[in-house]
């Protein structure tokens, strides 16, 4: 059966203007200060999911209630880290027993999945236990005279760089594996948030996934410009850290076949967006490259020229500095003819390889061989292994499975069977869809998170 993945790319540190995907509230109110960041993290027909940020610019609290009004007849269907109510358009969501606490300068988080019919447009003002949130904390004066008001400004994270364009050449370079398994560690995925949030047994669970480097998706839940900025702001921090980045490209037309992940930029549309996500990458990151496209050739409808795709998104993403995987499914899927007659249509002028197991629980051992199956009919290409999630195998379901297991960590492979690395590429905690009690594609399943880690045999 067919892998799923989740649809997901945090759209961490990029905040833009009131009335895109992202904005931060700085109406203007003296009192105590305070700051409140509101970025939607995915989208889809009907449906979102949103990350909320405050910052407590004041004296500390004990407990905290962040309110806001929503303008388009939006509603809130599942939250976490905290306790919502809504009222009609009114929202106001409470702090819990653990997360009340929050010093001067001090954040805290939730977030929230939702439904919206017509526009999603982002709230312009919130209230932190009833005082509007303007970004600043009040001018003093030595008189009893108060300071006026500032004009509200709207808080706005100056837009990355873009790396220079790389003049293609008749014999691509290809990167190099990076001289160890420092992979980079993203601290603003929701399982690091969530394990910051937690306390007592939950918190040591958590710290194995969120202490944990994974891939950080990239997809056209974000318009193409804001696409770029994620990957210009996560490259950009791995790079500054020293460490390998590891990036998905998930955007391909006809994605998922309209399953949970469904999805794509349209036909016209990809090579334009892959240029432009291309221009964000900062030094090497391994990509792994349209998860499932491969492996779903043919089975839809609006596919388009999909091998012809992903042969301009490999070019187009090594010449910019990526070391390009092309995903090709999993164990369970597809006989190696097939996978290795789709691969040769592809080619391997510009991609290093091929990746497998995205998403998927098959073990290390079975996707091992089955690569180097791949590999030998391939002239030794490398392959690398999604192990986040396969730490007792696959029960033969693929979408939010019970009693699965993290698997081994990211680690660079150096023993002569052409497997590469074994990567998190799926992030573990991060529901497949709306199966088995989980909420949609992409969104935070804290009991799957904890079952994962309890079956953890590290």
């Amino acid at each position: 059966m067919p892998t799923r993945r989740s649809a997901t790319a945090l759209l961490a540190a990029a905040t833009i203007a009131v009335g895109g995907l992202t904005a931060a509230a700085t109406a203007a109110q003296a009192a105590p200060g305070c700051k409140v960041e509101y970025k939607i993290t995915n989208q889809w027909g009907g449906g979102y999911g949103a990350d909320v940020t405050v910052t407590n610019l004041g004296d500390p609290v004990s407990s905290w209630t962040v309110g806001w009004t929503f303008t388009a007849g939006q509603k809130i269907t599942q939250l976490w880290n905290g306790s919502a109510t809504q009222s009609g358009s009114s929202v106001s969501v409470a702090s819990l027993p653990y997360n009340g606490s929050v010093g001067t300068n001090g954040k805290t988080n939730f977030g929230f999945n939702g439904s919206w019919s017509g526009s999603n447009p982002v709230p312009s003002t919130f209230t932190l236990n009833g005082t509007t949130c303007t970004g600043t904390t009040p001018t003093q004066t030595p008189t009893a005279t108060q300071t006026p008001t500032p004009t509200p400004t709207a808080t706005q994270t100056p837009t990355p760089t873009p790396t220079a364009t790389q003049t293609p050449t008749p014999t691509p370079t290809v990167t190099n594996p990076p001289n160890s398994s420092n992979f980079y560690l993203d601290p603003t995925t929701q399982a690091y948030r969530a394990w910051q949030a937690a306390g007592g047994s939950d918190k040591t669970l958590l710290a194995k996934i969120a202490l944990t480097p994974a891939a950080y998706w990239v997809g056209n839940w974000a318009d193409a410009a804001h696409a770029k900025a994620e990957v210009a702001d996560y490259t950009g921090r791995a790079v500054a850290a020293g460490k390998t980045g590891t990036l998905v490209v998930y955007a391909i037309p006809g994605r998922d076949c309209g399953s949970y992940s469904g999805g794509g930029v349209a036909e016209s549309a990809y090579a334009a967006w892959i240029d432009t996500i291309a221009s964000g990458i900062q030094g090497r990151p391994y990509v792994i490259l349209e998860p499932d496209a491969l492996a779903q050739l043919g089975d839809c409808n609006g596919q388009g020229d999909r091998i012809g795709f992903l042969k301009y998104a490999a070019k187009a993403l090594t010449l910019k500095g990526a070391r390009v995987f092309i995903d090709a499914g999993n164990s369970g899927w597809l006989p190696v003819s097939t996978v290795v007659s789709r691969l040769n249509q592809v080619g391997f002028e510009y991609a290093v390889g091929f990746a497998l197991n995205t998403s998927n629980y098959h073990t290390t051992s079975a996707s091992k061989t089955y690569g180097q199956q791949i590999s030998q009919q391939l002239g030794g290409k490398k392959f690398v292994i999604d192990t986040s999630r396969n730490g007792n195998g696959s029960n033969g379901e693929w979408c939010n499975p019970r009693g699965r297991a993290l698997g081994e960590k990211p680690t660079l492979v150096n023993d002569g069977s052409g497997l590469e690395a074994l990567l998190w590429v799926k992030l573990p905690g991060e529901s497949d869809g709306t199966c088995n009690g989980g909420p949609s594609a992409g969104a935070w399943y804290q009991e799957i998170a904890l079952e994962l880690a309890r079956n953890a045999t590290w």
